[in-house]
């Protein structure tokens, strides 16, 4: 019997009639190693196909997951844009409510000035919201950063709120601007109207009527020679020269029709034309012109009319 392996194949090529016939002779060993390797690159080139058609899904895979993020990103940069947009305005108008807030505030401390107490002191408060937003990461690992809606609910929520203060505002911005010109006046009014003690010591002489139907236009306060005399309100020195029986005298006028009187003094420290605030040093106490002893004559006088002090002393 034959073996397998010593067979062979002619093949024969014949192109045509007139040609030499050409022969090849093929072995079988040969012919089934070429059969092998043809299997064997079918095969590679059928893994590698095939890879490459996953490798092609799961680069689509991949591009489509980019573009998913990318358009996330874009979303959330406009929820972005819109969150500062809006901390913007309400920026500006707390600004707004703070400038009117502060004129409460003046108008405030102009009647805590007035009456030492009151006023809207411990209950006027600016109240402030972090406008800086939180956000909140969802735990899902395959979604990316968002912020709580809760936030933005709260934004338009402060955001409405300062709305219906600025409706508001300007009507009551008007009605301060009226109260605090008002109260500047009476401020005003109380500094020129006379209403401390010139000096301290002892009443030696109340206004009136005095024995042998005299009257007294003043207030007598007695104390050592050199005792700092004040003015009981704001004006301006109309007099400060040695009158009669006055002695050394300051008059000052304080407007509103009052006028006050300082006499005995033992030293000026005021010229006429000199603007005095309530409280100023204008003299010393002394015991010039007709007087029994070092004291103050202090006269009130309303429209030229001498008044008694004390109506206006505390």
């Amino acid at each position: 019997m034959e073996d397998k392996q010593d067979k062979s194949f002619t093949i024969l090529l014949i192109s045509d009639a007139k040609s030499k016939i050409k022969k090849f002779k093929i072995s079988f060993n040969l012919l089934r190693g070429l059969f092998v390797f043809a299997v064997i690159i079918v095969a590679a080139v059928a893994i590698l196909v095939s890879n490459l058609f996953v490798t092609r899904q799961k680069l689509q895979d991949k591009i489509a997951e980019v573009e998913r993020i990318e358009y996330k990103i874009n979303y959330k940069t406009i929820e972005l844009d819109n969150l500062e947009r809006k901390t913007s305005e309400i920026e500006t108008k707390t600004r707004i409510l703070e400038n009117y807030l502060k004129e409460v505030e003046d108008l405030d401390r102009m009647v805590r000035d007035i009456t030492g107490e009151g006023g809207f002191e411990n209950e006027v408060a600016v109240y402030t919201s972090d406008l800086n937003a939180n956000i909140d990461l969802e735990n899902d690992p395959d979604e990316i950063f968002y912020y709580s809606i809760s936030q933005d609910h709260e934004l338009e929520d402060i955001d409405a709120l300062l709305d219906e203060l600025l409706m508001v505002a300007p009507e009551m911005q008007e009605k301060l601007a009226e109260d605090k010109e008002k109260m500047e006046d009476h401020i005003y009014m109380l500094e020129h109207t006379p209403s401390i003690w010139p000096t301290w010591g002892r009443v030696t002489s109340p206004f009136g009527v005095r024995r042998w139907g005299r009257i007294h236009q003043g207030l007598d306060i007695a104390n050592s020679v050199g005792t700092p005399i004040k003015s009981s309100a704001s004006g301006v020195v109309i007099l400060a020269e040695y009158y009669g029986g006055y002695g050394n005298k300051v008059m000052v006028y304080h407007g509103f029709g009052y006028t006050t009187v300082y006499a005995h003094l033992s030293r000026f420290m005021v010229n006429v034309g000199d603007q005095v605030k309530q409280g100023d040093t204008i003299g010393l106490m002394g015991n010039t012109g007709f007087s029994t002893g070092p004291h103050l004559h202090y006269e009130v006088r309303v429209e030229g009319t001498p008044k008694d002090p004390m109506d206006f002393l505390p």
